[in-house]
């Protein structure tokens, strides 16, 4: 921070860009900075953004605590058991491999090339 207060003109260009971004979304800064200047403005966009903060911030909670809540439970689910999860890996492999798409055009089309090559 000793930096900005040493650069009075960078942090004043830093104000107004932020009120120039947030001016398509509340106008009256601009009326602010007309009749009472930059800093004014600035304070009075940092109140205005100060409940979307805290909205976002419970929104930020709420998240963390849902993927706390899921991570809990998978640990506890018996699926998340190494034998349990291999077992089902290796038969839904097998199930896959069996009834797949690859089974299918290999045991079906496969045939017909095979002998369709021999009267090309």
């Amino acid at each position: 921070m000793d930096f900005l207060n040493r650069h009075v003109w960078l942090k004043r260009a830093l104000m107004l860009l932020a009120i120039l971004i947030a001016t398509p979304f509340a106008g009256y800064l601009l009326l602010f900075v007309e009749v009472a200047g930059l800093e004014v403005a600035f304070a009075c966009l940092l109140i205005a953004l100060k409940p979307f903060l805290t909205w976002a911030q419970f929104q930020i909670d709420i998240i963390k605590a849902t993927f706390k809540t899921i991570s809990n439970n998978f640990h506890k689910h018996l699926a998340s058991r190494p034998t349990v999860y291999f077992s089902h890996a290796a038969g839904s492999a097998a199930f896959f491999a069996i009834t797949g798409v690859m089974f299918v055009s290999v045991a079906v089309w496969l045939p017909l090339f095979m002998v369709g090559a021999q009267y090309a």
